[in-house]
């Protein structure tokens, strides 16, 4: 599973040019003192964290309009999914991040991030060069019954790819780039957008959200076999989604991770400590809101302002000029808004993940311990006859380390929480189990022509000259989490 944050740069660019008329609504007459507005943040995650730090630079605390933030988490840790676990519960054997454990080399972002904050990127871990030393097998996609496709790390792998696909990669990929080129373009926009259907506009990407992936790459003439067996393995390797159930921008952003990824050494969750701490927001963890209200209060100029009250479980209530909603609204606990927010709500995609400590039964999957991937991806419809229930049981099955003592630490995304019936066939015993369930994405199914998305600003109605800004606008665009 991979970050989304590409969309944080215009989520700035929407909060500067939409809310700034808000910051600057009542000038006070002396000049010399600044205007100071408070930002509630409801989510400590990538969004909300990263939310923190750009309008902590959009609105310098030395400058003549003031920002001070305070961010909502109701866990105990900031970072969303990438969160880590010690290693059966000793940190001296080391950590494992739970969910969003790499991030593409097109996230600007995020590269940008690591960079200022002189944090360790890499490429190629220590486990893969360890892999690459043992000459284990790279990915296997595997259909139940045998390995589809298989790489082994030479210079065969492509010769395979050639004999088995054709030209078709090439195909897609100067496709891929085409679409993806655009995407990029938008960090260097002058300007924000209240509305996702503004961004689509601009992009001309209505096309790649108005069919299946499926159907896309039919149109485009794109090897089945190849979409069955590669691209599908991005998408369920990425958003445990099928080509039939997916929009077609899916599988082009899924396809990015084939030009690049990247990781913190230190663990991703550092990127978003360093947005909270560099944004000198107040953090308040394990602090759940259940609660938004309208409250009207006047200024020192005896005007009418409207300001927010956020109501926490512990029976706390705290007053903000500003609300940014960074956690999707089915989730958020929260079960008061100042209007409907029903309408805005999109489904998600539940995946569960597994950590295990152990000695993995190669047999399982018809290979001895030298010659078993270290990365298999199950596939999806319509290669799922193989499967006894005619689905996969997981999506993803990956060695993350090797522990001294010869175990293997695996990290295991499926659809469904695996039991530990399941886990003795996969493996020859296990000293360590860990689960995890995830709303780790909105589902990306099509959106049909003339359905709106959700709005950044969420507020009663258009005529509404207030609002709170909502991170979530991106669901069933792209996953931004």
């Amino acid at each position: 599973m991979k970050l989304g944050l590409s969309s944080v740069l215009l989520f700035t660019s929407a909060v500067y040019s939409i809310k700034c008329d808000n910051f600057q609504q009542h000038v006070l007459q002396d000049k010399d003192i600044p205007i100071v507005k408070s930002v509630a943040i409801i989510g400590g995650g990538a969004a909300g964290t990263s939310a923190a730090f750009w309008l902590s630079n959009v609105f310098p605390h030395e400058g003549s309009i003031q920002v001070t933030s305070t961010i909502f988490e109701r866990n105990s840790y900031l970072g969303g999914r990438s969160t880590t676990v010690p290693i059966k519960g000793d940190y001296s054997l080391g950590t494992i991040e739970l969910g969003a454990s790499i991030f593409v080399e097109a996230n600007k972002n995020l590269m940008m991030a690591t960079e200022k904050f002189g944090l360790n990127k890499t490429k190629l871990t220590s486990l893969e060069k360890e892999i690459s030393a043992k000459n284990r097998p790279g990915l296997g996609v595997w259909n139940g019954q045998e390995f589809l496709f298989e790489e082994s790390g030479s210079y065969w792998d492509s010769m395979k790819a050639l004999w088995r696909y054709g030209l078709t990669p090439l195909k897609f990929q100067r496709k891929q780039k085409e679409v993806v080129k655009r995407f990029m373009d938008l960090y260097d926009t002058g300007h924000g957008f209240e509305h996702i259907s503004d961004i689509v506009d601009s992009l001309e990407y209505q096309s790649l959200l108005n069919m299946t992936a499926e159907a896309y790459l039919k149109e485009l003439g794109i090897n089945e076999r190849f979409s069955q067996e590669i691209l599908q393995t991005a998408t369920r390797g990425n958003y445990c989604q099928d080509l039939n159930a997916l929009h077609a921008l899916a599988v082009m952003v899924s396809m990015e991770a084939g030009q690049g990824t990247w990781s913190v050494e230190s663990g991703n969750y550092n990127i978003f400590e360093e947005f909270a701490r560099r944004s000198q927001a107040a953090v308040q963890l394990q602090t759940k809101v259940i609660a938004i209200n309208n409250i009207t209060e006047v200024d020192t100029n005896g005007h009418a302002v409207q300001r927010y009250v956020i109501e926490t479980l512990d029976g706390t209530s705290q007053v903000f000029d500003e609300v940014i909603l960074a956690a999707p609204i089915k989730f958020s606990g929260i079960h008061e808004f100042p209007f409907p927010t029903k309408q805005e709500e999109r489904p998600y995609h539940a995946v569960y993940v597994t950590l295990i400590a152990g000695h993995p039964d190669p047999s399982y999957f018809g290979k001895t311990l030298e010659n078993m991937p270290t990365f298999v991806v199950s596939t999806g419809a319509p290669l799922v006859d193989k499967f006894e229930s005619g689905q996969a049981p997981f999506n993803t099955f990956s060695v993350h380390r090797f522990l001294e003592n010869g175990e293997s630490v695996i990290k295991i995304f499926s659809p469904k929480e695996l039991e530990d019936e399941y886990l003795d066939q996969l493996f020859l015993d296990r000293s360590w189990t860990y689960r995890k369930g995830w709303h780790a994405f909105p589902q990306l199914e099509p959106v049909v022509k003339g359905q709106p998305f959700p709005s950044f600003i969420l507020k009663t109605d258009e005529h509404d000259g207030s609002g709170i800004i909502y991170t979530g606008a991106f669901e069933n665009f792209i996953s931004v989490r």
